[in-house]
Order: structure tokens, then sequence, then C-alpha cells
């Protein structure tokens, strides 16, 4: 009984220890909010706006000054977020082992050739607080391990009631597997250049209904990155290919070469290997995929409203200009 008090009151102030880096005393320009006391750094800042900054560069290179103030509040709403779910951790007692810590800056150490090293590229934000800013994002995610994905439960007759309600969804359409020898036209070329294409196209469609191996045609001539695997296109639904290719392989048999068909890119010979019809997919086929699709929307909807409770319940303090 002892044992037992003695070992909460020890994790009750390791925890309030390693609490102490997320209240750690800044100087008052290097925090731009606080959220129920947690404090958030312009360095924190200035790196989760690094990370999404390289989604938004234009082709130029260039980003507007108002992509890069709606990319900073971007940035400060993540870690607002993140704040909220640490308050929660610390009323909750949750803490996060200091191995795990030293695990995750053992990342940003191994770019380094020395401590030294890793310490001067921090700067003004020092190791202490960075370290303190790593533990702030290890506890936020297993905050919301244990309030958000605890509580995420999908049986199997849940399952199971989603697929009968919506067996229309999972009717497969017709399925080829295909390989093809590309002969590539220029739209802008002339009558006559088209009608040397087309008649090493018609040439190669020769060989290979004359039985020349077809992968080694593709190789040698197709002007397709599938010519590397022998012209295979691997397996493709009805719908997913330009109408006149299509057209083709819906006469066709496994085993047939037909061609050359004219598309937009050119002449094709084609040689369909295998055809599947339409069928239902039965639920064994699908369930995983249904269970990771009812999961998320359930996560989705209680992380919504975990957050909720926690915007309600916690004050946001803002000193960012």
């Amino acid at each position: 009984m002892v044992f037992a008090k003695w070992l909460r009151m020890s994790i009750l102030v390791g925890a309030l220890v390693l609490a102490g880096l997320l209240s750690q005393v800044c100087a008052a320009d290097e925090i731009v909010a606080k959220v129920g006391g947690v404090s958030l750094t312009r360095y924190e800042l200035d790196r989760e706006v690094q990370k999404i900054m390289p989604f938004n560069v234009s082709f130029h290179g260039k980003v507007s000054q108002e992509k890069i103030d709606d990319i900073r509040n971007q940035a400060l709403t993540a870690l607002l977020d993140r704040a909220y779910k640490v308050r929660f951790a610390l009323d909750e007692e949750i803490s996060v082992a200091n191995a795990a810590v030293e695990e995750e800056l053992a990342k940003y150490r191994s770019k380094f050739e020395s401590q030294a090293q890793f310490e001067q590229a921090l700067g003004a934000e020092g190791f202490n607080a960075f370290r303190g800013s790593i533990y702030r994002e290890l506890l936020a995610k297993k905050a919301e391990s244990v309030a958000v994905d605890s509580g995420v439960k999908v049986t199997e007759d849940d399952v199971r009631a989603y697929y009968d309600k919506n067996q229309t969804m999972y009717k497969r359409p017709r399925q080829f597997k295909a390989s093809h020898i590309l002969v590539k036209v220029d739209p802008a070329s002339s009558k006559a250049e088209r009608e040397v294409f087309l008649n090493k196209a018609q040439d190669l469609a020769v060989k290979a209904a004359a039985g020349e191996d077809f992968y080694n045609l593709a190789y040698y001539n197709s002007d397709d990155r599938s010519k590397y695997v022998g012209g295979d296109l691997g397996y493709f639904h009805e719908g997913q290919t330009v109408p006149e290719f299509e057209e083709a392989l819906v006469k066709m048999k496994p085993g047939e070469i037909a061609g050359p068909i004219k598309t937009m890119f050119g002449y094709h010979i084609v040689k369909l290997v295998e055809l599947n019809e339409p069928r239902q997919l039965k639920f064994e086929e699908v369930k995983d995929k249904i269970r990771q699709t009812l999961e998320k929307d359930q996560r989705e909807v209680l992380h919504e409203e975990w957050m909720n409770g926690l915007k309600a319940r916690f004050e946001v303090e803002r000193f960012d200009k």
C-alpha cells in the first residue's frame, strides 16, 4: 500500500518536473501565445511555417506576402491546437517517457557532427527550449491517442451493416490487363510525317500478330515509358483509359493483338492479357477497407468534439503582432 502510494507520487513528481519544460521562462518577445498557461514560442512558429512553406512556393519560387500571412496563420492555428492537447495532458497527468524524448532528439542530433554544432544551430532558442518543444509535441500526440484514438471502436457488425447497406458501392467494373506499343505522333506533324509513323505502327502490328515476342517489340520500339516493362500497363478498369483504346479492348479476347489504334497520343498496338468481367465484390474482399473508412470517420467526429471541448475550457492569450 505504501509502495503504491510512493509510486503514484513518483509518477506525479516526474510529470511535474517534465511539465517545467512546458512553462519555462521565456523572454516576452519570444512568446507568441499561451493556452491555459502553455506557451508557444516564435521559434516553434518559425519551424511550423517552414514545414508548410515548401508546399506553397510558386513555379518561379516566389511567395506573395498574402500567402506568407496565410501560412503563418495556418502554422499558429496548428500550434494552438497542439497547446490545447498539451494542457489537457497536464490536467489528466499524462506524460511522455524521457527515452521517447531522447529518441526524437537523436534524429535531429544525427544531422550534426557534434552536440556542440547541434546546439550552435539552435541559436538563441537553446537546447533546453528546443527539448521542451519536442516534449510538447510528443505529449500532444499521446494526449490525442488517449482522448480520441482509444475511443474509436468499430465492430464486425458495424462493418457488415455498412456493406449490406452500400453494396452498390462495391461492384467492380470490367477489368483489363493489357500491354501496348506506342508509336508517338506529334499533333503538329505533317501528313507525310504521320504516314511514316502509321507505316511503322502497321509493321509492328504485323510482327506482333505473327508471333514475335511482344515484350521485346515494346522494349525496343515503344515511345512510352512502359517500354521498360515490355509495354505492360497492369490492371485498369473500364473508364480509366481513352475511348478508342477501350473500344478495341472490349472486342478482344485474352491473348489477342489489335492495332494500330489511333488516339491523341499516336498509334497503339495492343495485347489483351487478361479480362475480368464486372462483379459484386464479396464482403471478405472489402471488409478491411470498410473498417478503415468507418474508423477514420468515427475518429474525425471524436476529434472535433474533443477539440471543441478543449477550446471552450482553456483560455487563449495572444501576444503576436
